[in-house]
């Protein structure tokens, strides 16, 4: 169902974003802000939104969608829950995959009847085919968005890759007016290079940041008094709960660090899949009193968590150049993190934060105990982490202005070649 039913003015535009995400990843305002920031950039800037989306969550279904963003929900749970199953997944994918793109066309279609679509936006692998079949039947320009890949770092490196990550290769692959790679260390503009998409339909941005909400940081003190944490030593992750974030091994270096500081403790917060797994993990270790598990925390709430936390870890298989981490720079946190991806790029060892090789992971109860013994090391790293963000960082609204600028004239040149 749409979620306003509002008459859209004639001179305005009409976008329709296409995804198999939803606003947002983990409830209303909670998890990544990529999706959401999007939506709510178009509409801000006078557009008319229009997403489908196919999942129907709860947590999400009651979204307070803001003035000119139209949501059409639908989705097959039971499928879902056949992906993980290691001999059925495959298959699913693809059912999941064929499902997706026939639900959205008719979905597409009777939207478009009533409100003639100007710019069809694919965001993310699933969205961008049925988003290029459109633009083809309704002659207007075609986006495809894209959060990183996993791709290069990830499944390139496993045999027959084409076929076993076909939805991935496709999504990319598929030629488009405007690609939009984010710079999150996962190197897709390598990628997209490697499978042969022209470079200069090609915009590679980091993602905005809310510096609104890290601006002016709480007091350490008062942010543990309000979020109830009275141990002397923070360690913080945050980040989906999901395989490949690889959360056990903050928790793995516990044991280690409790030896000598006893009066530490871990906040995981975040949610997903991994989350038993952590929580078994934890038990078994016997760090139950060590590590506490926030789940999912709205956006307002995050600043709290790190103005609280002595040192940040994001241990990420691909790449470490998430939102997390550039909050955690923007907060002016000691951070602790694995060289992967670009991460390289945006956290030099020793300067602005730990940079560990993978043959490194073993040390991380040393590196921990290092840094908790030296608080101005600590300041020293957090502080130029924060001068980094400010010089290098752009706001969700300079991101989205550009973002705006591109797709406006790219339909200027579409309108152009139809005149002509």
């Amino acid at each position: 169902m749409i979620g306003r039913n509002r008459k859209a003015s004639e001179t305005k535009k009409r976008v329709l974003i296409i995804s198999a995400l939803d606003c947002w990843s983990m409830g209303q305002n909670k998890g990544a802000p990529s999706l959401w920031e999007t939506l709510k950039g178009y509409a801000e800037r006078g557009w008319d939104v229009y997403f489908i989306t196919g999942n129907n969550r709860e947590e999400n279904a009651n979204t307070n969608i803001e003035p000119n963003i139209y949501v059409i929900r639908f989705d097959t749970p039971w499928l879902k829950r056949l992906m993980p199953i290691k001999k059925l997944g495959f298959f699913a994918r693809i059912v999941w995959w064929l499902w997706f793109q026939t639900k959205v066309l008719f979905k597409a279609l009777r939207l478009h009847s009533k409100h003639p679509i100007d710019l069809v936006y694919g965001y993310e692998i699933h969205g961008v085919p049925i988003a290029k079949l459109l633009s083809k039947l309704w002659g207007v320009p075609v986006v495809s968005r894209f959060q990183g890949t996993s791709l290069g770092l990830y499944w390139m490196k496993k045999k027959f890759w084409m076929l076993r990550a076909w939805d991935h290769v496709l999504g990319l692959k598929i030629p488009t007016d405007l690609v939009i790679m984010t710079n999150d260390g996962t190197q897709g503009n390598r990628v997209l290079e490697q499978l042969g998409v022209k470079t200069d339909r090609v915009r590679f941005w980091i993602n905005g940041v809310d510096w609104e909400l890290f601006e002016v940081m709480p007091d350490k003190d008062e942010a543990r008094r309000n979020l109830g944490i009275d141990r002397k030593w923070v360690l913080l992750t945050v980040s989906r709960l999901i395989g490949w974030k690889r959360v056990e091994r903050s928790i793995r270096a516990l044991p280690e660090v409790v030896k000598e500081y006893s009066d530490v403790i871990l906040i995981v917060v975040g949610d997903g899949p991994e989350r038993a797994y952590l929580e078994k993990l934890t038990k078994e270790l016997g760090m139950e009193n060590h590590v506490r598990f926030e789940g999912a925390v709205g956006r307002k709430e995050i600043p709290k968590y790190f103005a609280a936390a002595d040192i940040f870890l994001s241990l990420y298989d691909w790449s470490n150049v998430g939102n997390p981490l550039l909050e955690a720079m923007m907060a002016g946190k000691c951070i602790v993190t694995l060289n992967n991806g670009d991460t390289g790029k945006f956290i030099e060892n020793g300067y602005n934060g730990v940079l560990l090789e993978y043959e490194e992971l073993q040390k991380l109860p040393e590196v921990i105990k290092r840094l908790l013994a030296d608080e101005g090391c600590r300041k020293q790293l957090g502080k130029n982490a924060r001068r980094f963000a400010k010089e290098y960082f752009w706001t969700w609204q300079e991101r989205m202005d550009a973002e705006v600028k591109e797709v406006s004239n790219l339909i200027k040149q579409w309108e152009r070649r139809k005149i002509g």
